[in-house]
């Protein structure tokens, strides 16, 4: 599944409040009606402590948009047919120009059906180590570190997502103007299984060490992930 996520961040002058306001309301109105789209969630930032044994990036965000497709060509469809539609709802609220990641994602570790909606979700956005190519990042990340990551208790979902392209203003660039290979995403039951979770031998002894091998930063949030509606 491809997923497209566009990073949000509030003009100044433009209160938590009223950013929320207007993506529950226009915002929200304008995607649920978008062509070829299967699922999406608003993401608001919760918490912005960097909580990484690594330094923090370049992402500054206060939310996110992620809408989910089949395929890259049904999101690029979908953006034909909606055409600016999403940009203009967006563009009163946010700093411009739009930067957007479209990853694949990989589902690790799913949030069980009784958690569903009630675990706390943590999300990290990681670069690549001076030095590192994007194939060696994938080949760790998306294989060797997913296993570490099973040695690891006290979360409850788990999903890698590995950046194929970024996008700024619509246009494709370079990952030098937007650092970023990929973005984590956790589950926890409540920051007392987070903080078991960063206590254990598999997180402080294993991946943590493995992640320094080919991660640069890692900037962390805590979200609140909000299901839209689609319409039929």
């Amino acid at each position: 599944m491809i997923s497209r996520i566009s990073l949000l961040k509030r003009r100044e002058g433009i209160s938590e409040h009223a950013f929320r306001e207007a993506m529950m309301d226009d915002v929200r109105k304008v995607v649920a009606s978008m062509p070829e789209l299967r699922k999406c969630e608003i993401n608001f930032v919760t918490d912005r402590q960097q909580r990484s044994h690594l330094g923090r990036g370049a992402i500054d965000i206060d939310g996110f948009i992620e809408m989910f497709f089949d395929s890259y060509g049904d999101m690029q469809e979908a953006y034909r047919q909606s055409g600016d539609t999403v940009l203009t709802a967006l563009e009163p609220i946010v700093e411009t120009p739009l930067s957007t990641l479209v990853v694949v994602k990989k589902k690790d570790t799913l949030v069980p059906a009784y958690l569903d909606g009630k675990a706390i979700k943590r999300v990290s956005f990681c670069d690549r180590k001076e030095g590192v190519d994007a194939m060696t990042f994938h080949d760790e990340w998306w294989y060797t570190h997913s296993v570490l990551v099973k040695l690891m208790s006290g979360y409850c979902g788990y999903n890698q997502n590995l950046v194929v392209d970024r996008l700024v203003a619509e246009k494709p660039v370079h990952y030098a103007d937007l650092p970023v290979e990929g973005m984590v995403e956790f589950w926890f039951e409540d920051m007392d299984a987070f903080d078991e979770c960063c206590g254990t031998a598999g997180f402080k002894l294993r991946a943590s060490v493995h992640a320094a091998e080919f991660i640069g930063t890692v900037t962390t949030y805590f979200v609140e992930a909000v299901p839209v509606e689609l319409a039929k």
